[in-house]
C-alpha cells in the first residue's frame, strides 16, 4: 500500500501503519497502530463537529458562564446559567441589541410579568451580544428615554458570541436573532421559537407554554387549541357520523 497523508490531514497512513512494523498484520492495537504523524487533532476535529450540531427540542440546553448585570445593577463577572436556573424552568430570551426601538418594548413587557413567571417556578434572563458596559448604560436610562431601568432580570453580555453561536441564533450581522428557548428543570429544551426581526414577542404565549409544562403528566391528556391555566382537558369519546351531522343541522 502506498497511500500517504498530507500535513494536518486525518486520512490513514497505510505505508507507515504503526511504529513497530511495516506489516499490516503486526497485531498492534490502538494507539500503537497509529503512525507518529497521526495526531489527536483528528479526534478534536470530530468532537468540534459534534459540538456544533444545531439544537432542537428534546436536547440538553448548553451551560454557559458569562458577564451579566442583575436587576439591581450588580455586575457579575462569571454568571453561570445552570446555577441560576437550578431546580426551575428557565426562559432564555435572545434579542438583537441594546438601544434599539423594539427590544426595550419586548423586555419591559416581559418584566411586567415577572411575578407570573415566579409563580410558575421559572427563571427569566435575556441575552445579547452587547458588552456588559452597554447593558449597564442602557439599564441606567429610564423607559421614557428608551432605556430599561425598570428591568429586574439578568442581562447576559455575550460579547464573544459563544452563547449565541452555540444556541444557533447568531445572525449574519453578528448579533443575536429574536429567539426564545424554554428549558425545563432537567435542563432539556422543551420549546424554541425564532422570529423575524420585525416580529415582536409577548409574554402571554410564553406563560401559556409554561402552564402546560407545569401540569402533571396524568392531568392533561392533550393540549387543545386555546388551552389556558386551570383548564383540565379530558379527551372526549369520538362522535359517530350521525351525531356529528346532527350537531351541524341544529347549529
Amino acid at each position: 500500500m502506498s497511500k500517504t497523508i498530507k500535513e494536518n490531514d486525518c486520512r490513514y497512513d497505510y505505508k507507515e501503519r504503526c511504529d513497530c512494523s511495516d506489516d499490516d498484520n503486526c497485531g498492534c492495537v490502538y494507539p500503537e497502530n497509529l503512525s507518529r504523524s497521526y495526531t489527536n487533532a483528528c479526534f478534536a476535529e470530530a468532537q468540534t463537529a459534534q459540538f456544533s450540531a444545531p439544537l432542537t427540542v428534546g436536547m440538553q440546553a448548553p451551560d454557559f458562564t458569562a458577564p451579566a448585570i442583575l436587576g439591581d445593577n450588580t455586575l457579575i463577572k462569571n454568571f453561570n446559567f445552570y446555577k441560576f436556573a437550578e431546580g426551575h424552568l428557565a426562559v432564555l430570551f435572545f434579542y438583537p441589541e441594546d438601544f434599539s426601538f423594539t427590544c426595550p418594548s419586548e423586555l419591559l413587557s416581559f418584566n411586567q410579568e415577572l411575578n407570573a413567571f415566579a409563580k410558575r417556578k421559572t427563571r427569566f434572563l435575556a441575552i445579547s451580544t452587547d458588552s456588559i458596559h452597554s447593558h449597564l448604560t442602557w439599564k441606567e436610562m429610564p423607559p421614557e428615554k428608551d432605556g430599561v431601568s425598570d428591568i429586574c432580570f439578568p442581562l447576559i453580555a455575550d460579547i464573544d458570541k459563544k452563547i449565541t453561536s452555540r444556541y444557533g441564533v447568531l445572525s449574519k450581522k453578528e448579533t443575536a436573532r429574536r429567539a426564545t428557548f424554554i428549558i425545563d428543570s432537567k435542563r432539556i429544551i422543551r420549546h424554541l421559537s425564532l422570529n423575524d426581526g420585525k416580529i415582536w414577542r409577548t409574554p402571554q404565549e410564553t406563560l401559556r407554554i409554561l402552564d402546560i409544562l407545569n401540569q402533571k403528566s396524568d392531568s392533561l391528556t392533550s393540549c387543545p387549541r386555546g388551552w389556558k391555566q386551570n383548564f383540565f382537558f379530558e379527551r372526549p369519546e369520538p362522535e359517530s357520523l350521525t351525531e356529528m351531522f346532527s350537531h351541524r343541522e341544529n347549529s
